[in-house]
């Protein structure tokens, strides 16, 4: 379980210290180095300071098992969130992400800003500590989720070790690290996030898992293998009709997309999961001796709380695609149209 989380942590936090990065160094080339130094030793001082106050409020008030559960609940929604934006982007369905991208919107940001009036620049200053602040935030979270309150060191460690590592390529390369497989591990961190979010979660409401931690790899293996079934089935252009349906049909089958896309989104996702947590938590209160159950019971609500999410997102882009075609086609038509009024116009000139 260390070297899992090890692992774990030094990629989730590895990818927060490459987008923090691409900040700093854009800051650093238009605003001044000092100004991006400065924002980022402030954030740094700011987010100690909270986990300082974090953690004795968690050790003097709340026990470990209650905040095991909660830590857990909220990382398994995390890392449901990083995984369904992870199937999304390498299915097609949603643009990857692109440090390069970020880094020339964050150049260009800061180059239409006011320009400096010292050796500190607020524009500068205020980027800087925006962005490392926030993502500094997300690892503390990770560091604290993946730890599970009892092996933080573990995490920690993973977590140091990214930030060593990524501040020392960033500071001989100075550019963003756009060869960094930042898609790639954003999926092996969302299938890692969900699995120990899955295992901490369950842990709390009672949940009996196979061998204890024995079961977090098979937890990871098996979100892994749903998750790129997913994939292939999203990769799968939709079949074409070869008639068209009768209007009754039709109707009816715009309407159930319309509430499909109104229920099914991000949000949804997580509100699936929650109510998957409680049914499995009422499904242990009733029948305590079926906690090995309960494990499969959770495990394939996960599966289908993102499965869900990412069909709905197909399914609302294939909406958003044919409401494309329909424009274009009714624009052509429009312009057909004209091309003949035209030529009869002409015709009757002559």
């Amino acid at each position: 379980m260390s070297i899992l989380a090890i692992l774990a942590t030094f990629l989730a936090a590895g990818v927060e210290w490459v987008e923090a990065l691409t900040i700093v160094l854009a800051v650093g080339l238009v605003r001044g180095w000092r100004s991006a130094f400065a924002g980022m030793a402030l954030a740094f001082a700011t987010v100690i300071v909270l986990i300082i106050g974090f953690g004795l409020a968690i050790t003097s008030h709340v026990s470990i098992t209650t905040a095991r559960t909660v830590v857990g609940v909220f990382l398994l929604l995390f890392g449901i969130k990083w995984l369904h934006k992870a199937i999304l982007r390498s299915s097609g369905l949603q643009a990857l992400h692109d440090e390069a991208k970020a880094f020339r919107e964050t150049v260009a940001m800061l180059e239409g800003a006011r320009p400096r009036a010292g050796s500190f620049d607020r524009a500068g200053v205020t980027t800087s500590f925006a962005g490392v602040f926030l993502e500094g935030l997300e690892v503390v979270f990770i560091v604290v989720a993946l730890g599970g309150l009892q092996n933080l060191a573990a995490a920690e460690l993973g977590a140091v070790a990214a930030l060593i590592v990524v501040a020392g390529v960033g500071a001989a390369l100075r550019r963003p690290l756009t060869q960094v497989p930042e898609n790639a591990m954003k999926y092996i961190v969302g299938v890692m996030l969900t699995s120990f979010g899955t295992f901490f979660a369950g842990e709390g409401i009672g949940v009996q898992w196979w061998h204890d931690d024995v079961s977090l790899p098979i937890l990871v293996g098996a979100y892994g293998l749903a998750s790129l079934l997913l994939v292939l089935a999203l990769r799968v252009p939709a079949s074409a009709s070869s008639s068209a349906p009768h209007p009754l049909i039709r109707g009816a089958t715009a309407a159930i997309r319309e509430v499909w896309g109104l229920f099914v989104g991000d949000g949804a996702v997580a509100a699936f999961a929650v109510v998957v947590l409680l049914g499995v938590t009422l499904f242990v209160d009733r029948f305590s001796d079926q906690r090995g159950a309960a494990a499969l019971l959770l495990t394939g609500g996960v599966v289908a709380s993102v499965g869900t999410g990412v069909v709905g997102a197909r399914h609302r882009g294939l909406r958003g695609a044919n409401v494309v075609k329909t424009e274009a086609s009714s624009q052509g038509d429009e312009r057909s149209g004209a091309s003949v009024s035209s030529g009869k116009r002409e015709s009757v000139t002559r």
